[in-house]
Order: structure tokens, then C-alpha cells, then sequence
């Protein structure tokens, strides 16, 4: 089986819950913080075993399953591909001085994962520190440091 993944990590002036209210738990807010998707919508509120469907500016249209959640904290979702499995972690943590730490990782796992890191891997590392700064916009912070995508 290949594994591949991407992450990015954005140091936030605003509160975890500014960002888990305005940017994560309403799926219609999703296209505001991520340029690649058209439309999104949640067939429940977020939690545990949500689907969300997505349809993506590029055509494709994918059906996310809520597959890990900590309210306030993260969600991952997944999506099946042919011969993969795509998945999205979103975290959110307190800093310590009343901001916010985010990290996202988008990681590919299956048989055909070199294949779908190849058609997805490019854009998906790049979309990533854009949207970071979308959501805390969103959330009506201020970014603070910001690293890199792995």
C-alpha cells in the first residue's frame, strides 16, 4: 500500500472557536477559506460519521465521510478514490496567549496512491497555507508565523 501526505501549520491571533465556528463546523463557509471548491454541503452537523458532499471547481464532484472528530478541535474527512482513499485532518489548538495554532494535512492511502499523489499532490500543497490564511481571515484574525508545506 503508498501513503503520501502534505501538511501545513499557521500560527493565529484568534480564538479556536472563531475558527471552528466561522471556518469548520458550517460546510457552506468551506469555498470561502478553499479556492478549490465550488460548493459544499453536510447532510448533518459536523460529527462523527457526517457526509459532506463537495463538488470542486475543477469538475469533480467527491462524497467526504466525517471519519475522526474532537468538537471544537478537529475533524478529518475521507473521500474513496479509485484504488485510494483521500483525506483531509483539519486541527485547531489554543496557543496558550488566547490565539490559535491550525494544521492541516491532506494524505492519499492505497494501492494507487503514487498515482492520485501525482494527479493531486501538486495543487493540494499548494492550496493548503493559502487557505489557512482564508480561515483565519474568515475568523477575523490575523496570521501570525507560518510554515511551510512537508
Amino acid at each position: 500500500m503508498g501513503y503520501w501526505e502534505t501538511s501545513s501549520t499557521l500560527a493565529a491571533e484568534v480564538s479556536p472557536a472563531a475558527i471552528w465556528n466561522s471556518a469548520y463546523a458550517d460546510a457552506s463557509a468551506w469555498p470561502r477559506w478553499n479556492a478549490e471548491i465550488k460548493r459544499a454541503r453536510l447532510d448533518r452537523p459536523l460529527g462523527p460519521g457526517a457526509e459532506a458532499r463537495v463538488a470542486f471547481r475543477s469538475g469533480l464532484r467527491l462524497r467526504f465521510r466525517v471519519v475522526e472528530f474532537e468538537d471544537g478541535r478537529l475533524f478529518t474527512d475521507e473521500a474513496r478514490l479509485p484504488g485510494a482513499r483521500m483525506g483531509h485532518r483539519h486541527v485547531v489548538e489554543a496557543d496558550g496567549s488566547g490565539g490559535s495554532e491550525l494544521t492541516n494535512t491532506i494524505y492519499v492511502d492505497g494501492p494507487l496512491a503514487a498515482l492520485w499523489r501525482r494527479l493531486l499532490g501538486p495543487a493540494a500543497a499548494r492550496a493548503l497555507p493559502a487557505g489557512q490564511r482564508a480561515i483565519v481571515e474568515l475568523a477575523g484574525g490575523r496570521d501570525g508565523d507560518f510554515a511551510a508545506p512537508a
